[in-house]
């Protein structure tokens, strides 16, 4: 067994009596900046400075994994209710997951949207980083080097100042999409226009697809990194556009299977659309509740819906329109309807692997 020790500042040994320093089967050695000096009543002997070679610091790395969750813009739906149905989901994976960081696209949302989305993510955790961001580059840049500027360093792939590394271990993707497209400014382009909003970004040039995903630095992942993507239709085939794809998924030519075979991790996406109509509460969840008040007042005691009730007590609308709940979603994003034929689940992408579907296909309808 041995052990190495490095001191930056003085070491001072005092002893009474002898002090003694043994060196089995090997050699004892002093060194000093300036001087190697030994004095006692034998006399004293000054030998010469000999430069210690320190460690390479980057061999001394510290590994750090950070879990991030990115937020689309939406300007796509037109229901109030769905307007921040991405930044409750938000809210809901820093509940229930290890989250360091929230980037989030900033269009469309008002202040007031942003003062409620950030005052409830620090509500749950209040040291999170939460990161407005206004384009892909920015998105990019941050997950590659961890600064949404890429002038300002590189704390993926080249360790800083301590020595320490962040890679990305876990990514939640909370956006729409198209087939193996994750559309971050669905319909901006119409939005802005109607609102007479001067803005240089677009939303073609503001999604993840397969003619930009290579920008993504497969040494800035975990060797465990996991992508969730919760936008529609990211496992399927960017040349399956229909309603009805039970033959033809395409989904080894997907973004997903594409992210999984070149940041080596595992992805998980649909093939269907995405839902996010049960973010607030299902409809069965509002049933069972009407039905719970309902015993209550003929004094028949139920507690079922007591945790949903609570819930629902805490909502409040934001400008004076939209549905906003600070514990953030209800339930959690499913799959859709459409198209007919692919699994009606989330799905896992591995790299150089067939794709697991951990739920039966939806069938055609007969007839």
């Amino acid at each position: 067994m041995s052990k190495e020790t490095y001191c930056n500042g003085k070491i001072i040994l005092t002893s009474k009596k002898n002090t003694l320093f043994h060196a089995f089967n090997g050699n004892l050695q002093f060194t000093a900046g300036e001087k190697n000096q030994w004095k006692g009543e034998q006399g004293s002997e000054i030998g010469n400075y000999e430069k210690m070679i320190l460690p390479n610091n980057s061999a001394i790395i510290r590994l750090y994994y950070e879990n991030i969750v990115i937020v689309a813009s939406e300007v796509h739906d037109k229901k109030s209710v769905n307007k921040l149905m991405f930044m409750a989901q938000a809210i809901r994976r820093i509940r229930i997951s290890s989250v360091q960081t929230v980037l989030y696209f900033t269009h469309g949302y008002s202040s007031n949207m942003i003062f409620e989305f950030e005052k409830s993510l620090r509500n749950y955790k209040k040291n999170i980083k939460i990161i407005a961001i206004k384009n892909i580059s920015e998105l990019i840049n941050y997950i590659n080097l961890g600064y949404t500027n890429n002038i300002q360093g590189d704390y993926r792939t080249i360790p800083n100042e301590n020595g320490s590394m962040y890679k990305v271990n876990n990514l939640y993707i909370y956006s729409h999409g198209m087939p193996s497209r994750i559309t971050f400014m669905l319909d901006w382009d119409l939005y802005k226009k109607n609102n007479n909003i001067k803005s240089s970004e677009d939303a073609n040039g503001n999604e993840l697809n397969l003619s930009n995903y290579t920008k993504l630095n497969p040494s800035s992942f975990s060797k465990d990194a996991e992508i969730w993507s919760f936008a529609c239709r990211t496992g399927l085939s960017i040349d399956n556009d229909t309603e009805i794809e039970r033959f033809t998924w395409g989904e080894n030519e997907s973004l997903a299977q594409k992210l999984s075979d070149r940041l080596n991790c595992k992805t998980h996406a649909f093939l269907k659309r995405s839902n996010y109509e049960n973010t607030w509460g299902s409809q069965s969840d509002r049933i069972d509740l009407k039905i719970a008040d309902n015993l209550e007042k003929i004094n028949i005691h139920t507690t079922k819906e007591d945790k949903f009730r609570e819930y629902k007590k805490s909502e409040i609308q934001i400008d004076g329109k939209y549905p906003w709940q600070p514990q953030g979603a209800y339930n959690d994003v499913k799959a859709g309807d459409f198209p007919l034929g692919p699994p009606n689940c989330m799905c896992l992408f591995q790299k150089n692997k067939d794709v697991i579907i951990p739920c039966k296909t939806m069938a055609l309808p007969k007839g």
